[in-house]
């Protein structure tokens, strides 16, 4: 499984967060502008995060902590929004595919957790680098 993972950087809405925040910050109000540049500036430093991982691969242990954050972080993100779409005016085709991106996320964070749980049990699929050692991250967008 590791083997055949390579690292493709994570590129996940955050130009269509700026696009929200941009579109509505007349329309929404303050309260509304404010919780989401929290949740939104949360979500990309959890995705800068894992971006760094192209400059020195993490243990699966480091990676599994970083996927999990961040979709931690998306999953208030999107409670949030669900609970706040009428009053701040967020589009459901925002909130969709916000939901989509966490869907490959967790996807994502499943695959880099199996191999941390592999790496900590000593066993591991063929041409897993030993434990300690980094790994390389899931392929494709998230």
């Amino acid at each position: 499984m590791l083997g055949c993972m390579r690292y493709v950087p994570v590129a996940l809405l955050f130009s269509a967060a700026h696009a929200f925040s941009v579109v509505h910050a007349f329309a929404a109000p303050a309260s509304c502008q404010q919780d989401f540049q929290k949740l939104s500036g949360e979500r990309q430093a959890a995705i800068e995060r894992i971006n760094n991982f192209g400059k020195k691969r993490p243990t699966a242990e480091v990676a599994c902590s970083a996927f999990n954050t961040l979709s931690g972080v998306e999953a208030r993100f999107i409670k949030w929004m669900t609970e706040n779409k009428d009053w701040c005016q967020i589009p459901e085709d925002f909130i969709a595919q916000l939901k989509g991106a966490n869907g490959a996320t967790l996807q994502a964070r499943g695959q880099v957790c199996t191999a941390a749980r592999q790496q900590q049990e000593g066993g591991g699929p063929r041409g897993a680098p030993p434990p300690g050692a980094g790994i390389r991250l899931p392929s494709g967008a998230l």
